[in-house]
């Protein structure tokens, strides 16, 4: 089965349904999903970011409804980091900001392309990334 994980902007305009904003390569990831033909893993700093995006945004959504949605959708698995992470995280400093560092450490974790636009993580060649 094929597996993608995704980064928060990524996540942010599915849910938005701002379809035109995803490449043609993560709509395809989302539709897959959709139909259980692909697992999308959502590092647990996604959801954090989640979270201050839409805090930000003036509540754009239901976060607590929405993380209950994603809990019960077959095609989202929520990827925690813990102790075990921090080996990997020390070893992709090219990746400046911390948050995009974790994103890339459970994306190493979960041996899966890293479905983003972050042009920091595209640069510094650290994760397999589809744009």
């Amino acid at each position: 089965m094929k597996a993608y994980v995704l980064d928060t902007h990524m996540l942010w305009w599915y849910l938005l349904g701002k379809n035109r904003k995803l490449s043609h390569a993560a709509r395809q990831a989302f539709e897959e999903g959709e139909r259980g033909e692909a697992i999308l893993y959502l590092p647990i700093i996604v959801l954090f970011e989640l979270w201050d995006a839409n805090q930000r945004s003036g509540l754009s959504f239901d976060f607590q409804r929405t993380i209950q949605e994603i809990r019960q959708a077959a095609q989202f698995i929520i990827v925690p980091l813990g102790e075990d992470d921090i080996d990997a995280y020390d070893l992709l400093a090219a990746i400046p900001e911390g948050r995009d560092r974790m994103l890339a450490t459970a994306t190493i974790k979960m041996d899966a392309p890293l479905l983003t636009v972050d042009q920091e993580i595209i640069a510094s060649g650290a994760v397999q990334v589809i744009e």
